[in-house]
């Protein structure tokens, strides 16, 4: 029976006669707004470069908290925000809350799957908005969790042996202590460019006997019943974004058996491999799957904008009105019950030999 982290919001409710209106789902996120660029300044909170650290990397500067704004949208400062396409603001941080609510479903509440037995040092790379971290400090009281991002959205407040830090993770890591599991979650081609170097930097940081876990999803509209339309918003949408991405030197199509490989060849022993079909709408009769895709549905659709902006604008010179007239017939299209869309949705874990 899964247990509710303690940053779980209510289910997503999207009412039968809000199925056609698109402003519904463009909302603001159900909180108030904040100064992002003072909160994460408190002296009491759990970042810093102290030398003591059980981490270090060099010094970061207070740019990082001077995001950059573009068509009403912030994205990350760090080195000039040339090196991630998706934004950094509350609709964001809320999208990404919700695709993590939509995961632990997938997952039966298990944050990972790799078979660690007290684990002492956690490291989450490309943690977003620290949910998992803060989640996994709280079942793990005994384990030091640290997160690292570039960008400085994540909560002052947390659980004592919680921790977060900023940095380009395809960068070299510089570590004091060797880790127990290094994890990443929706990290492939955004926050992770080169499997086979993140890889190495994992093994070479991983204790002898220490684990690295990647879930990861492909991002390739499918249905086993051939239920999208032959002219389907969803799958155009799919496919110019993921053009975009890969102008931007974003793999977003590393599958798992892509993953398993590089993990044997990077060195590591007993990989394994989990595949699921991650329901990209509440259609599916399982309630698991269904209140999943629920999730999904309201994630994807409330940020389908931010997602898009970057990639088709600015990368291939989309113009807006031609963005948004795209982006009006998706919503339309994800809305049919008739539709039976998933993403491939998978784990891949694997050991660093003890003989190391």
């Amino acid at each position: 029976m899964e247990a509710p982290g303690p940053l779980t919001p209510p289910a997503p409710e999207v009412a039968e006669e809000d199925k056609d209106e698109d402003d519904e789902l463009d909302d603001e996120p159900p909180f108030d707004e904040w100064d992002l660029q003072h909160e994460h300044r408190d002296a009491d909170s759990a970042y810093g470069d102290d030398a003591g650290s059980r981490m270090n990397y060099g010094s970061i500067s207070e740019s990082i908290y001077n995001f950059r704004e573009e068509n009403g949208r912030t994205y990350h400062a760090y080195r000039n925000g040339h090196s991630y396409v998706l934004p950094n603001d509350l609709r964001e941080q809320y999208r990404m809350d919700l695709t993590y609510h939509s995961i632990l479903r997938m997952f039966d509440g298990k944050p990972f799957f790799a078979p660690i037995e007290n684990p002492q040092r956690i490291v989450d790379m490309g943690t977003g908005t620290g949910i998992w971290v803060v989640d996994v400090g709280d079942q793990y009281p005994s384990a030091h969790v640290l997160g690292i991002d570039i960008s400085p959205i994540q909560p002052s407040w947390v659980p004592p042996n919680v921790e977060f830090r900023y940095d380009d993770i395809n960068l070299p890591w510089v570590y004091e202590q060797p880790i127990d599991l290094v994890h990443s979650r929706i990290c492939s081609g955004l926050a992770i460019r080169d499997w086979p170097k993140y890889l190495s930097e994992s093994y070479r940081c991983l204790r002898p006997g220490g684990w690295v876990e990647a879930q990861e999803f492909y991002m390739e509209a499918k249905s086993d019943d051939d239920s999208f339309p032959p002219d389907s918003a969803i799958i155009q949408w799919h496919e110019v974004c993921n053009k975009g991405f890969s102008l931007a030197g974003c793999n977003m199509r590393i599958s798992a058996q892509d993953l398993k490989s590089l993990m044997k060849e990077a060195g590591f022993v007993n990989v394994q491999m989990l595949e699921m079909k991650w329901p990209m709408s509440p259609w599916n009769e399982d309630e698991k799957l269904r209140e999943a895709g629920l999730y999904m549905m309201d994630s994807t659709l409330r940020e389908l904008r931010g997602i898009s902006l970057e990639v088709l604008t600015k990368i291939q010179g989309w113009k807006i009105e031609d963005m948004d007239l795209l982006l009006a017939k998706v919503k339309k299209e994800w809305f049919r019950e008739d539709i039976h869309g998933y993403w491939p949705l998978f784990v891949v874990y694997g050991q660093k030999p003890l003989n190391t």
